[in-house]
């Protein structure tokens, strides 16, 4: 179902092919007020799904491989501002958000802030930073060769990796701290000391990183 689900990314234009509009109560986020239904039975993947096949291997094959990247990278496009951060709810009864929907276009793999799913949204004078368990779990799908954007952060976090192992990559703090539902991948104690400090967390998931991306060759130059 997770592949089924990324598949039809592919076999639409957009959400807007997939949803119904719906009047809503104007906010400051969206001042018309028009939110986007899925139609009954639609599919379309969220942050769950591709968790379900970061941690299966049963369904790997090179075609399916290929086409899951190809669905990823036709989500991270940013070449349709109306399309960019757009999202459709459930309906229930009533509408229920899609926690962990994927946008139709602005996918990312940095983020200025935690969130259920990697939407792009305004930066605020944040700086992005990588979101590691994304990254983590796309290059156990295998898709890095072929999408260039994750192969770029991997040389990046490679590259940040310095004499003593140690890799100090930009990555966003609230991915690892307060273990929860979006969050929790802080495996030391604490972060106060030099053996237990916030490095050691990051090179560790770095390392992940490079292994399931069949990169961790590269580290013999360290």
């Amino acid at each position: 179902m997770s592949l089924d689900l990324f598949k039809r990314v592919l076999e639409v234009d957009s959400i807007l092919d997939i949803s119904r509009p719906r009047k809503g109560k104007p906010s400051r986020s969206n001042p018309s007020g028009v939110f986007y239904l899925f139609n009954d039975y639609e599919k379309w993947p969220c942050r769950y799904h591709l968790d379900i096949l970061a941690h299966t291997t049963s369904w790997k094959n090179e075609e399916n491989i290929k086409m899951l990247a190809a669905s990823v990278s036709k989500m991270m496009q940013d070449n349709r501002p109306e399309l960019i951060g757009l999202t459709a709810c459930s309906w229930v009864g009533y509408s229920l958000g899609t926690l962990g929907c994927f946008p139709s276009q602005g996918l990312k793999i940095k983020s200025t802030c935690l969130l259920p799913s990697p939407i792009s949204i305004e930066n605020r004078g944040k700086p992005e930073l990588y979101h590691m368990e994304y990254i983590e779990w796309l290059a156990r799908c295998g898709v890095v060769p072929h999408i260039p954007a994750l192969k770029s952060a991997i040389d990046e976090i490679v590259s940040s990796i310095d004499e003593e192992g140690v890799c100090s990559a930009p990555v966003l703090d609230d991915i690892f701290k307060g273990w929860g539902s979006y969050a929790g991948l802080q495996l030391e104690v604490d972060w106060k000391t030099k053996t237990r400090r916030r490095d050691c967390d990051i090179t560790f998931g770095a390392l992940l990183i490079l292994h399931y991306a069949d990169l961790a060759c590269r580290l013999q130059t360290f």
